[in-house]
């Protein structure tokens, strides 16, 4: 079994640090600066921000088989439960992009508890800072520009029909190798 963080306490409050700041800064692609090898298809950043988030009680949904290589390294380093219920989950991985369909079968959470959603992490082929999304919204100055390689437009286009749900919704970080990029709920997107 491959080593999950070097230093546990430094590590995860690292990758939390990146996470908030991800957060409050809507498609600014970041960099995730660790040590780290993550067995199989698992992207680094990938790996690190599970680590740091997941424990006992919040259960994982993902595209990934149970007996795959990442889905016993997660389990074994976090003891989250691994269920195939996405309108279930807090966490949801998905490695292959062909397996995603739609938002909306996530839990979005509820007027009482809206932050009790999923945070959606999707592996792509590529982040770039230029691209056909565009971004508005908090926390963005003006407008920012995206390209998500191998993510569905139809997936994207989904997507921005949900923030008329808003407080209701989905977090979602796209990542790439060591490399990731958030966009919660709040953030608009066009699709050109």
């Amino acid at each position: 079994m491959l080593k999950g963080f070097q230093s546990e306490t430094y590590d995860t409050q690292y990758v939390f640090r990146e996470l908030l700041s991800a957060m409050a800064k809507p498609g600014i692609i970041k960099d995730m600066e660790l040590d780290m090898a993550c067995p199989g298809n698992l992207h680094m950043a990938s790996g690190a921000i599970l680590l740091a988030l997941l424990d006992f009680e919040t259960p994982l949904c993902s595209d990934l088989k149970n007996t795959d290589q990442a889905i016993q390294w997660i389990r074994f380093h976090t003891g989250a439960p691994i269920i195939r219920m996405p309108n279930r989950s807090l966490f949801a991985l998905y490695t292959n992009l062909e397996q995603l369909k739609d938002p909306a079968e996530f839990n979005q959470g509820t007027i009482e508890s809206p932050d009790q959603s999923t945070t959606l992490l999707i592996q792509t082929s590529g982040l770039e800072n230029n691209g056909r999304i565009k971004l508005t919204g908090p926390g963005i100055q003006c407008k920012t520009y995206l390209n998500l390689k191998g993510v569905k437009d139809i997936f994207l286009h989904k997507r921005a029909d949900m923030i008329n749900n808003y407080p209701l919704g989905i977090d979602m970080i796209f990542i790439y190798n060591n490399r990731f990029v958030a966009i919660p709920r709040t953030t608009k997107l066009e699709i050109f």
